[in-house]
């Protein structure tokens, strides 16, 4: 049996329970802190802003864990030596940016600031008695304005405090520095989608728009093969965004997790950092490691190479396609019903085929993700994301201390199967 199958078959036995409960874990702790964040959001928006931001990072919290959960069972992924809160804490800290990446292009960003919304100005109307000239700092309205990017500002301010003085302070801070990390990302991302949401009203209603939809009006009433041809590149391009993309993004995330590493910053980009100072340089190194980690987890999809890619690209189509039809089928199960019972009952009919298939990706995505670091010729390697414990920095940070790398904890894989550490455990799914 090929080695992939093999380690995917070990993620499902040994771990299908441990994922499906964290999995429903965080999903329940993100709802309940998104109605949270809508509630206070009605009585002022800008402590539904600094609650909101707690919402998504349950969500990272929660894939964080499965994926390290999973981590045992990968042959070829390195594993500290001792698992425990202080390697948790520093790969939610290094995925804060991949994820909130992925979260805000896939729209779940939008989806959730459109629920608080929705939340917090029901609440808000209610209060004010239906009158919207009394609502003043109410409603969790969010756009590009003062608001926002203030809080922007201070909780980088206060994340580049911590990170400087994190020898000096108490361990309970560390906390606040976690989620001061969170709070900027989050609103970085939320700005970026609310000015490109701008961008798009401002360019629909521009002339130069309004004469290429003209264009295109008479090419689709005139020439009907070009109408044809444009849909039909627009359909690809959707098509090559949901079976490559995302594969490709989940990968990324991984990574980071896992902590990919194969180089570092490029020498110019070095150079332009020594010149820095101060502030400026602190600034600058700080956003720079956050990309740094990322890059490296990117070279995971385009160093596997087009055979290990194009497999999991085709096992992650075969997983969305039997998600869809589950969920489908369940509905298709559960028959007609009003508009109330949907409203209802829908969430927890599309969570209950979740809990079945995120266990699923998971697996999916941490075996493609060990066969590419099997690879001698990819030159990648995954190392512990914990700081040593003389490096003298905070626990959450990656900036002030030092990746220690586990030496013989990758596994040589044989013509028979796993060599060396591999060869004297019980197989759960078997030979």
């Amino acid at each position: 049996m090929p080695q992939p199958i093999r380690t995917f078959g070990r993620i499902i036995a040994r771990h299908w329970p441990a994922l499906i409960a964290w999995y429903l874990g965080g999903e329940a702790v993100h709802q309940l802190l998104l109605q949270l964040a809508g509630f206070v959001g009605g009585h002022t928006t800008l402590g539904g802003l600094l609650l909101l931001p707690l919402a998504v990072a349950a969500k990272l919290v929660a894939y964080v864990a499965m994926y390290l959960t999973v981590r045992r069972s990968l042959p070829h992924v390195a594993r500290p030596e001792a698992d425990g809160h202080r390697e948790f804490a520093a790969a939610i800290l290094v995925s804060i940016l991949p994820f909130f990446a992925f979260y805000s292009a896939w729209g779940m960003l939008n989806t959730d600031l459109y629920e608080f919304f929705n939340i917090a100005t029901s609440i808000a109307i209610y209060d004010a008695n239906f009158d919207a000239e009394q609502l003043g700092d109410r409603g969790g309205l969010v756009s590009v304005g003062v608001l926002p990017i203030a809080v922007l500002v201070i909780a980088l301010a206060a994340r580049l405090v911590f990170s400087k003085y994190s020898s000096r302070l108490p361990s309970w801070t560390l906390a606040l520095a976690a989620y001061a990390e969170v709070l900027w990302t989050f609103m970085l991302f939320t700005l970026a989608v609310q000015w490109w949401g701008g961008t798009r009203q401002w360019l629909d209603g521009t002339v130069g728009m309004g004469w290429l939809q003209g264009i295109g009006d008479w090419f689709a009433l005139h020439i009907a093969p070009i109408a044809v041809l444009w849909e039909g590149m627009l359909w690809l391009v959707g098509v090559f965004a949901a079976v490559l993309l995302v594969p490709a993004a989940w990968l990324a995330v991984a990574g980071v997790i896992y902590g990919t590493t194969f180089s570092s910053a490029p020498a110019p980009v070095e150079r332009g950092l020594a010149a820095l100072r101060g502030t400026a340089a602190t600034l600058s190194r700080t956003l720079l490691q956050r990309f740094e980690s990322l890059w490296a987890a990117v070279a995971v999809v385009w160093r596997g190479g087009p055979v290990i890619f194009g497999a999991a690209v085709l096992a992650y189509a075969l997983w969305a396609f039997a998600e869809r039809l589950g969920t489908q089928g369940l509905l298709r199960l559960v028959g007609g019903h009003e508009t109330w019972f949907w409203s209802a009952f829908l969430p927890l009919f599309t969570v209950a085929v979740a809990a079945i298939a995120e266990p699923l990706r998971v697996a999916i995505v941490a075996t493609v993700y060990d066969t590419v670091i099997a690879r001698p010729e990819a030159g990648l390697d995954s190392r512990e994301t914990v700081q040593s414990a003389d490096a003298g920095g905070s626990l959450l940070d990656g900036e002030s201390g030092h990746l220690a790398e586990l030496a013989g904890n990758v596994e040589v894989e044989g013509a028979d199967g796993i060599l060396r550490n591999e060869e004297d455990r019980k197989d759960l799914v078997g030979e």
